[in-house]
């Protein structure tokens, strides 16, 4: 049976009302915007309470992170290691 993967995600939540308290990220005191929560598959394993900057910044890098498998290998010969590692064979060959 092949491997599972899970997955991990993060979900933007706002706050219906704004409220002030510390932000987890710059760790300031201010008008909170929302939350991210942070999932593992289906299980919620983490929130960050946000302020309005923290939540832009945030949400900017992410939408210029976005990545596609375009193409999966399966490679015959497992992990790398040293008895299989091209580089460790060149230096064994000029000992």
């Amino acid at each position: 049976m092949g491997e599972v993967i899970n997955m991990y995600q993060i979900r933007p939540v706002t706050f219906a009302r704004q409220r002030r308290g510390r932000c987890d990220c710059c760790d300031r005191q201010q008008v909170l915007a929302g939350k991210i929560l942070v999932l593992e598959g289906a299980n919620l394993i983490g929130d960050l309470v946000l302020c309005g900057e923290c939540a832009a910044a945030l949400a900017e890098l992410l939408d210029h992170s976005r990545e596609r498998v375009t193409r999966e290998w399966t490679f015959g010969n497992g992990p790398l290691t040293p008895e299989n590692n091209p580089d460790s064979q060149d230096d064994r060959e000029q000992n």
